[in-house]
């Protein structure tokens, strides 16, 4: 599968998205300093969530409200991360953000493990032309799933993830989304094939999601470490 100018799959360097989640919404009015940071880590792509909070369950609405990502900022998020090499794209939730993601030369569309079973959405989804990446909840349907022009990353949707069991699903399009506390789990899906690795960045210690993601430094070494892995597999 190709993702704007890049080759994805097994065979190709490990394609490693920086998921920033809920983690951008305390610098979102300076987005060109959290790029710039995820620029020097070696990642290929950047990642946020554009969800509307009555989206989810009632109970919910109060946090998710707090860390909605301004809709008419991903433009510019777009632009920032062309400008610095860097492929973008945006987790879905409705068929507006869909539309969006194909305005705003995005360049490729993400399905989060929670919208797995919402066909609604998986039917807009698939209507796109854009390259698509899927999570899914390995423990629940263990089978590596199959969808034209998507590659499925697996996931164990528990926050943070202890010492997650990396399921092998060999030399095939699969990859690999990481909540642990660190990135070992990330080393050994390479190890076992993933061609993709998608992991929650963090800018500071105290930002919402820090128990599961990785500072920029962090980041940096993982990528290091996934390339070294790539040239011993």
């Amino acid at each position: 599968m190709k993702i704007g100018n890049r080759l994805v799959g097994y065979g190709q360097p490990t394609f490693v998205i920086a998921e920033l989640c809920s983690n951008v919404i305390r610098y979102v009015k300076d987005l060109r300093t959290v790029i710039d940071a995820v620029k020097r880590t070696g990642a290929n792509a950047c990642k946020v969530q554009l969800f509307r909070h009555t989206h989810f369950p009632q109970p919910e609405w109060r946090q998710k409200k707090l860390v909605e990502f301004p809709r008419d900022r991903f433009p510019e998020f777009v632009e920032l991360c062309h400008k610095n090499a860097l492929l973008a794209g945006a987790s879905v939730f409705d068929d507006d953000a869909v539309t969006l993601l194909e305005t705003s030369d995005a360049d490729y569309i993400k399905m989060a493990t929670r919208e797995w079973e919402n066909v609604n959405l998986w039917q807009r989804v698939l209507l796109s032309s854009l390259p698509k990446i899927a999570s899914w909840d390995y423990s629940v349907y263990p089978e590596l799933p199959y969808a034209d022009h998507t590659i499925h990353l697996a996931c164990l949707p528990k926050y943070p993830s202890i010492d997650p069991q990396v399921p092998d699903y060999g030399k095939k399009d699969w990859g690999w989304s990481s909540h642990s506390r660190d990135w070992l789990d990330c080393l050994v899906a390479v190890s076992h094939g993933a061609c993709v690795v998608e992991k929650h960045f963090a800018m500071s210690e105290t930002d919402f999601e820090r128990g599961w993601s990785l500072e920029s430094n962090e980041f940096a070494e993982m990528v290091k470490d996934i390339r070294r892995v790539e040239r011993m597999r």
